[in-house]
């Protein structure tokens, strides 16, 4: 990786540096053993810089597409991406904000030495998966329903033992 692609937090200004470029998902060594196949595209556009009361800011767009394999029917599908971040960075633990007063629009970070641009944008793609990969149209899983299909549950088989016999 470059120079170009490392954002050095104690260097950003307002007029800010923008990171652009196009990252195949199987490249990405962190990413590559989640995905169905290493095919796919990644394109990013990450700006740093100063907003106007002189925080550190990173905003990160991401779009593109992985493929997964789907957890009920096994098959592969292509899964859209579409990512937009924004982080504060903040020099260490003690300038974090109080929990109740973060926002839901960005989240902070501690930053004391440079950030790889290519790994953040791993981080972000990877945290936006999802935990159980589902193809789009495919039935809920068993895991889904609470059960196995076809087979019911251990409870209902209780209950019939709480019931007096009826003659």
């Amino acid at each position: 990786m470059t120079d170009q692609h490392i954002i050095q937090p104690d260097r950003l200004t307002t007029k800010g540096t923008v990171f652009e470029g196009v990252l195949r998902p199987g490249d990405l060594e962190n990413l590559a053993p989640l995905l169905a196949s290493p095919e796919g595209e990644l394109r990013y556009r990450v700006t740093a810089r100063l907003d106007n009361t002189r925080r550190r800011t990173v905003s990160c767009i991401i779009e593109g597409f992985v493929f997964l394999t789907c957890q009920s029917t096994f098959e592969d599908f292509r899964h859209e991406v579409a990512i937009d971040d924004r982080l504060v960075l903040v020099a260490s633990d003690e300038e974090l904000p109080p929990f109740e007063e973060e926002s839901d629009r960005e989240d902070y970070v501690v930053a004391t030495s440079p950030i790889e641009v290519r790994g953040m944008v791993e981080e972000a793609v990877i945290l936006a998966l999802p935990m159980v990969p589902r193809k789009p149209g495919a039935e809920p899983g068993p895991e889904d329903a609470g059960g196995k299909p076809g087979k019911p549950s251990p409870f209902a088989a209780l209950a019939g033992l709480k019931r007096p016999n009826s003659k």
